[in-house]
């Protein structure tokens, strides 16, 4: 049988680019879903659609899942991946772009899982990986939104992998940190800023962080990884 559908958000750069190569590589279909961008050329010829859907918008992220799953046939694979990064005195940072924050770190996850873990449930196969971060149990000042919202998806993920055992869905939480994206552009600042910020650490790439995703799904169904830290060796954060 070929092999099942991927979908993963956040896919149009940085982490969610690399996972969508590494996946394609294994000769996966893939659902890409990102705001803005609206194609995916990097991919080549590997069978794809791309969706420009904003991970807040539950309808529009359901229904272009339910297109995906009529081509290909259902998800096995959701690797919730898409966020933000936002930075300021919390005092005076706009309420609404709290919310929007909130909306896609956390709520996005919500709505990602949501649409496709009643089919999984059914099947008793799947596998739901949430790309949380380092920020999920170390939390710092000037991203607080951004902090709690990871620590809440750490939550989630281990409350349903509690939940989904019984069905035999893999609920995985992933934490990288300190990884070499453009996740600085939402904090108005260059790259050499960010890194000066955050104690000029070394960055791993993220086709690295792409390669233990792949690996925890290759894993046997029934073997779930359910919580990793992926960081710099030498960084001691």
């Amino acid at each position: 049988m070929p092999n099942p559908l991927v979908v993963i958000t956040g896919a149009s750069h940085g982490i969610g680019q690399a996972v969508a190569l590494a996946f394609a590589r294994e000769g996966h279909p893939l659902l890409l879903m990102a705001r803005h961008a609206d194609k995916a050329e990097w991919l080549g010829d590997a069978p794809h659609r791309f969706a420009a859907v904003d991970v807040a918008d539950y309808a529009a992220l359901s229904a272009a899942i339910a297109e995906a799953e009529a081509q290909f046939g259902p998800t096995d694979c959701m690797v919730n991946n898409a966020g933000l990064l936002r930075i300021g005195d919390f005092r005076s940072r706009p309420p609404e772009e709290l919310d929007y924050e909130i909306d896609v770190l956390f709520k996005g996850v919500v709505h990602g899982i949501r649409a496709v873990l009643p089919g999984m449930s059914e099947r008793r196969r799947g596998t739901i990986i949430n790309v949380s971060s380092i920020g999920d149990r170390r939390p710092g000042p000037s991203g607080e939104t951004y902090h709690a919202s990871k620590h809440a998806v750490r939550s989630l993920s281990e409350s349903l992998q509690q939940a989904e055992a019984k069905n035999s869905v893999r609920v995985i939480n992933v934490a990288p940190g300190f990884v070499k994206t453009n996740i600085h552009q939402n904090m108005g600042i260059s790259f050499e800023e960010y890194s000066r910020l955050t104690g000029n650490p070394d960055f791993i790439a993220p086709e690295r962080i792409a390669d233990v995703i792949l690996f925890c799904y290759k894993q046997p169904q029934a073997v779930c990884i359910r919580d990793i830290v992926i960081m710099p060796t030498t960084s001691a954060y």
